[in-house]
């Protein structure tokens, strides 16, 4: 028997902090009833477990047995405390959370372009009256976790674009988990409602200072208008102790775009859900992922695409580089309905192990109910080449730097696709600090 197995659900404790916070919760008496049934949805299913297919390889365990309690108001922090998490020369309007809760002091929302609407989620929850939010509006199954955080949540970003508005730079939505306070949670919330013909780039960026155990469970909902295009990167660095879940949910609408780039260097554990559902014609998406376990460090991500309708396309690259006693978890699902004719998909997930300890667990899939389908899928798991490190080493470079420019080559490609230089160096940068040799790498460079 598994050790989530032996554990007694906690989910009582939830049931009773949601009772302590929730006269301070966001929203509207309805707006709190939807809360309500939200957590009696997350209380009859509990945690994730590892006999569930989806958490096979990933035990929230150490999550469940310990008794979070969401922080009423954000630590006191300053902008020395983020500013090596700020990617230099990115120019970007920004958006900070804090243990949960939206810090004017620390965010730059001025001069928003005509058309664009970026508030804190709260303030426009509590603006309208009428609005309510499920686990997740635009996906049937979201999980139980997800219904937690529609129970529990406590702000977040919600940015809605006209049509045709464009974001002219991207905005930087930062949430810090304090690490002021031992078994802390913060539970955010972000809704894009992107309109026909906007454009945004939005970089969310999950952050953790100090040393005590966390947990931050988030989840950002898109809802995308004809032609919109959203390009979301995700970057994900708790600290040692945090342990992460983010959950992202995305309808595409004719001709859409979806750019979504994820990179996962953090956190003792991590379980990412990135989601999306092509509903109309010519709609595409692009996920790519980057995700770099050592020590023993656990990421799990998870993606599901789903082709509803004829002629959409989806394009799904991830690359994951492993050390120490790293573990990672890929499992990719494409499912293509049968009235998704014309579908043009391919998905790809590999691997690199840096030490004989660490271990993958990765799984490609297509489900295919159409007849009329380009798709494919692949994936490998290797180790540097030997013979490429003798090579480097012939030229003058070091055993320990030799290793660390063959991996960072591994990953190159997938993070130039972020598309913004700033943020590909400030990438770059973070992940040479958690390779053997990459310091000496990036003097190099």
């Amino acid at each position: 028997m598994s050790a989530v197995e032996q554990i007694e659900p906690s989910i009582d404790h939830y049931l009773a902090e949601y009772a302590r916070v929730e006269r301070d919760l966001p929203g509207s008496d309805e707006s709190k009833r939807g809360r309500s049934a939200e957590l009696a949805r997350f209380a009859e299913a509990g945690f994730p477990n590892t006999r569930q297919e989806d958490w096979k390889y990933t035990s929230l365990a150490p999550v469940e047995k310990r008794r979070f309690e969401l922080s009423d108001t954000p630590h006191a922090i300053g902008m020395d405390d983020i500013a090596a998490f700020l990617p230099e020369g990115l120019e970007a309007y920004r958006l900070v959370l804090v243990d949960g809760h939206f810090v004017a002091g620390l965010s730059d929302l001025d001069r928003l372009p005509e058309g664009v609407t970026v508030r804190s989620f709260a303030a426009w929850l509590n603006d309208n009256a009428g609005a309510t939010v499920k686990a997740a509006q635009i996906s049937e199954e979201p999980g139980s976790l997800s219904a937690m955080n529609a129970a529990l949540f406590t702000d977040g970003a919600y940015i809605e674009t006209a049509a045709g508005a464009v974001l002219d730079k991207p905005l930087h939505v930062i949430s810090v988990a304090s690490g002021a306070v031992d078994e802390r949670m913060t539970q955010v919330r972000h809704r894009y409602v992107m309109g026909e013909n906007s454009q945004a780039t939005i970089v969310e960026h999950a952050i953790g200072l100090g040393d005590k155990a966390y947990f931050a469970n988030a989840v950002t909902e898109a809802v995308m208008g004809r032609n919109a295009q959203l390009t979301r990167v995700r970057l994900q660095q708790e600290s040692g102790r945090g342990y992460h879940v983010s959950s992202f949910f995305a309808e595409q609408r004719r001709d859409s775009r979806v750019y979504n780039h994820g990179v996962d260097l953090g956190g003792r554990l991590a379980r990412i859900n990135t989601n999306t559902r092509l509903v109309d014609q010519n709609a595409e998406v692009h996920f790519n992922g980057v995700y770099l376990p050592t020590g023993r460090q656990h990421i799990d991500n998870h993606t599901r695409i789903e082709h509803a309708t004829e002629h959409s396309i989806s394009r799904e690259r991830y690359k994951g580089v492993l050390a120490g006693h790293g573990r990672g978890v890929f499992n990719g699902m494409i499912l293509i309905q049968k009235d998704a004719q014309k579908t043009d998909s391919d998905l790809s997930c590999d691997a690199l192990l840096l030490s004989d300890k660490a271990e993958v667990d990765a799984k490609p899939e297509l489900e295919i109910y159409a007849d009329d389908v380009t798709a494919g899928h692949g994936s490998t798991v290797g180790q540097l080449d030997e013979d490429a490190v003798f090579y480097l080493k012939s030229r003058g470079v070091d055993e320990e730097g030799a290793r660390a420019i063959l991996t960072y080559s591994f990953a190159k490609s997938l993070i130039e696709q972020i598309g913004m230089p700033a943020v590909a160096r400030y990438v770059e940068a973070a992940m040479l600090v958690k390779l053997p040799g990459g310091t000496a790498f990036a003097d190099l460079a």
